[in-house]
Protein backbone atom coordinates (compact mmCIF):
# COMPACT_ATOMS: atom_id res chain seq x y z
CA UNK A 1 0.00 0.00 0.00
CA UNK A 2 1.53 3.14 -0.78
CA UNK A 3 1.85 6.48 1.14
CA UNK A 4 -0.67 8.32 -0.32
CA UNK A 5 -3.48 5.59 -0.10
CA UNK A 6 -2.70 5.55 3.39
CA UNK A 7 -3.08 9.18 4.22
CA UNK A 8 -6.47 9.27 1.73
CA UNK A 9 -7.74 6.46 4.04
CA UNK A 10 -7.38 8.30 7.12
CA UNK A 11 -8.44 11.44 6.35
CA UNK A 12 -11.02 9.80 5.12
CA UNK A 13 -11.99 7.90 8.67
CA UNK A 14 -11.54 11.38 10.11
CA UNK A 15 -14.23 12.70 8.16
CA UNK A 16 -16.89 9.86 9.11
CA UNK A 17 -16.23 9.81 12.23
CA UNK A 18 -16.98 13.61 13.23
CA UNK A 19 -16.46 16.00 15.20
CA UNK A 20 -15.22 15.32 18.75
CA UNK A 21 -17.06 17.02 21.58
CA UNK A 22 -15.35 17.84 24.76
CA UNK A 23 -17.38 16.34 28.03
CA UNK A 24 -17.61 18.71 31.37
CA UNK A 25 -15.95 17.57 34.19
CA UNK A 26 -18.20 16.51 36.91
CA UNK A 27 -17.47 15.52 40.57
CA UNK A 28 -18.67 12.01 41.40
CA UNK A 29 -20.11 13.06 44.42
CA UNK A 30 -22.01 15.79 42.97
CA UNK A 31 -23.66 13.30 40.26
CA UNK A 32 -24.17 10.93 43.01
CA UNK A 33 -26.19 13.84 44.92
CA UNK A 34 -28.34 14.63 41.68
CA UNK A 35 -29.26 10.88 41.40
CA UNK A 36 -30.73 10.41 44.75
CA UNK A 37 -32.18 13.39 44.70
CA UNK A 38 -35.09 12.19 41.79
CA UNK A 39 -35.73 9.09 44.04
CA UNK A 40 -35.69 10.12 47.75
CA UNK A 41 -38.71 12.99 47.30
CA UNK A 42 -36.22 15.20 48.96
CA UNK A 43 -33.22 18.07 48.13
CA UNK A 44 -30.07 17.04 46.61
CA UNK A 45 -26.96 17.60 48.36
CA UNK A 46 -25.81 20.86 45.94
CA UNK A 47 -28.92 22.19 47.18
CA UNK A 48 -28.64 21.59 51.04
CA UNK A 49 -24.88 23.52 50.40
CA UNK A 50 -26.53 26.44 48.65
CA UNK A 51 -29.22 26.25 51.46
CA UNK A 52 -25.82 26.47 54.05
CA UNK A 53 -24.09 28.94 52.00
CA UNK A 54 -27.05 31.17 51.84
CA UNK A 55 -27.36 31.01 55.79
CA UNK A 56 -24.26 31.58 56.95
CA UNK A 57 -22.45 33.38 53.82
CA UNK A 58 -19.29 31.87 53.99
CA UNK A 59 -16.91 29.21 51.99
CA UNK A 60 -17.93 25.75 51.93
CA UNK A 61 -14.88 23.59 53.36
CA UNK A 62 -16.91 20.08 53.05
CA UNK A 63 -20.53 18.56 52.31
CA UNK A 64 -20.85 14.76 52.53
CA UNK A 65 -23.93 12.36 53.28
CA UNK A 66 -23.95 9.74 55.87
CA UNK A 67 -27.19 7.40 57.38
CA UNK A 68 -28.25 8.48 60.78
CA UNK A 69 -31.01 5.77 62.13
CA UNK A 70 -32.04 5.04 58.57
CA UNK A 71 -32.36 8.73 57.45
CA UNK A 72 -30.00 10.38 54.86
CA UNK A 73 -28.05 12.88 55.96
CA UNK A 74 -26.11 16.21 55.02
CA UNK A 75 -22.93 17.70 56.87
CA UNK A 76 -22.05 20.84 55.89
CA UNK A 77 -18.91 22.88 57.24
CA UNK A 78 -18.98 26.57 55.96
CA UNK A 79 -16.01 28.66 56.82
CA UNK A 80 -17.84 32.64 57.53
CA UNK A 81 -16.30 35.75 56.58
CA UNK A 82 -15.40 36.22 59.97
CA UNK A 83 -13.05 33.50 60.16
CA UNK A 84 -15.36 31.27 62.40
CA UNK A 85 -16.36 27.09 61.41
CA UNK A 86 -19.85 26.75 61.28
CA UNK A 87 -21.41 22.55 61.47
CA UNK A 88 -24.93 22.30 59.97
CA UNK A 89 -26.93 19.23 59.45
CA UNK A 90 -29.75 19.06 57.15
CA UNK A 91 -32.13 16.24 56.51
CA UNK A 92 -32.18 15.00 53.10
CA UNK A 93 -35.42 14.34 52.75
CA UNK A 94 -37.13 17.66 54.52
CA UNK A 95 -34.52 19.97 53.45
CA UNK A 96 -34.41 20.97 57.07
CA UNK A 97 -31.55 21.90 59.09
CA UNK A 98 -31.08 19.52 62.23
CA UNK A 99 -30.49 20.24 66.01
CA UNK A 100 -26.75 19.84 66.30
CA UNK A 101 -25.69 16.88 68.16
CA UNK A 102 -27.69 14.43 65.77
Amino acid sequence: MNKGRLITGCLILLLVTGPVMAVPFHHPPLLIAQRDHAGNGGISLDEAVSQARQQYKGQVLSAETSNINGRKVYHIKILTKDGRVKRTQVDARSGQSLPPGR
